[in-house]
């Protein structure tokens, strides 16, 4: 397969694809729900 046969993004080959920028979203909603809940105190927050 040359490079002009590979497809532009995954969605062109209709594979999944998790890059960083929802990994860092899915990470900062965690985050933020274990705030919300109380697991993080605020003493734990440098």
């Amino acid at each position: 397969m040359t490079s002009s046969e590979r497809p532009e993004s995954p969605d062109d080959h209709k594979r999944f694809s998790l890059n960083e920028d929802w990994i860092a979203t899915i990470v900062g909603l965690l985050i933020f729900g274990l705030c919300m809940v109380g697991a993080i105190t605020p003493g734990m927050i440098p």
